[in-house]
Parts: structure tokens; sequence; C-alpha cells
């Protein structure tokens, strides 16, 4: 199971979100040498007990279709401490 582990910059409580609880879809594609290079994002936005906002954006490319070959993670109002999705 991936994960994202981060800590809200204002009270310093860590928050684990699973893959599975983002939503992805496909934002970008460009055909290659060999096929199709397909860009998801996914993204999700929670809310810390202490009140902060703290948003989640994951993209993941798929080259050629079907294997995961780079990876991004974007991260406001929160710290990543631990990333393996």
């Amino acid at each position: 199971m991936s994960y994202l582990k981060i800590q809200c910059e204002d009270c310093e409580k860590v928050h684990q979100i699973k893959r599975s609880e983002m939503e992805y879809e496909p934002v970008d594609s460009e055909v290659r040498e060999m096929g199709e290079e397909i860009t998801y994002k996914g993204n999700i936005g929670i809310e810390c007990d202490c009140g902060k906002a703290i948003k989640i954006n994951h993209y993941f490319w798929e080259y050629p279709e079907g294997i995961e070959n780079h990876k991004a993670t974007e991260v406001s109002g929160g710290i990543p401490v631990e990333n393996t999705l």
C-alpha cells in the first residue's frame, strides 16, 4: 500500500493519505516512440484538527502505457515526512 505522511505546518500533527484515497484522472498524453505517454493527476484536500487546510497534488507518468516511469508530489499547508506514492 502506498501512502504519503504529511506534517501540518501549523501544529505539526502527522496525517497519512493512502494513494487509494486520491482521485486520479489523465491530464495529458503524448505519442512517443514506444507508444503513448500518459500523465495522471490525483489530488486531495484535508483539514487538520487545528483548522489548517492541506492540499496534495500527485502526478505520475505511464510510458510505455501501463508502466509507471516517473512521479511527483506537491504539498501546500504541510511538509511531506514520508512518501511511498
